[in-house]
């Protein structure tokens, strides 16, 4: 329905115009910016990482669970405890549950804004980059691919906004990796 709506409100904004001159247009596809460019790589990468570690953790409260489930269907085993033992167990395998369902939901919530943030992350960038590539390009409006139902691929833009991106993200990279230097050695600024 989003989709459906961006599309209708386009085409009333951009229609009128086209009509009355010659609009170059650039076409962005998003998810190969997200893909090919560095950035989406390192965040991909860091999404993945915070993934893992995530699973690790939950794949050990499971073993631990499925080794107390496995003494409850041991008849030798519960035989050989005593009720409070026995108890004790129980409450064991409750409380494992709890922590391994709260884990489950804090970690889904933790990954759901993690992605949150790479998406708008990403959006900042691609949209920064769009921008350079348009004005570098003199066209007139840049549109995701995700916008249209078609388009001629000779518009497709998103190779030229990945290496603005790459770039971006170059100069970035450098400059966190640059010492800050207040002043020069011989005390002048």
């Amino acid at each position: 329905m989003k989709k459906l709506l961006t599309l209708v409100l386009s085409c009333i904004v951009f229609v009128a115009p086209l009509m009355a001159e010659d609009v170059k247009i650039g076409v962005v596809n998003f998810k190969s910016c997200v893909e090919k460019s560095k950035l989406g790589k390192k965040e991909q990468a860091n999404f993945d990482s915070l993934r893992k570690q995530m699973e690790s953790v939950l794949e050990e409260k499971e073993k631990a669970l499925n080794e107390i489930g496995n003494k409850f269907n041991d008849p030798d085993y519960l035989d050989s405890l005593s009720p409070e033992a026995e108890a004790e167990l129980k409450h064991k395998l409750r409380t494992l549950n709890q922590e391994l369902s709260q884990h489950q939901n804090q970690y889904y919530q933790a990954l759901n804004q993690a992605n949150f943030k790479i998406i708008q992350k990403m959006s900042e960038s691609v949209a920064q980059a769009s921008e350079k590539v348009a004005v570098k390009n003199g066209l007139d409006i840049v549109l995701n691919e995700e916008g249209s139902f078609f388009y001629n691929r000779a518009l497709d833009i998103s190779d030229d906004v990945v290496k603005v991106m790459d770039e971006t993200f170059d100069q970035n990279q450098q400059s966190e990796n640059t010492p800050n230097w207040k002043g020069r050695m011989d005390g002048r600024k």
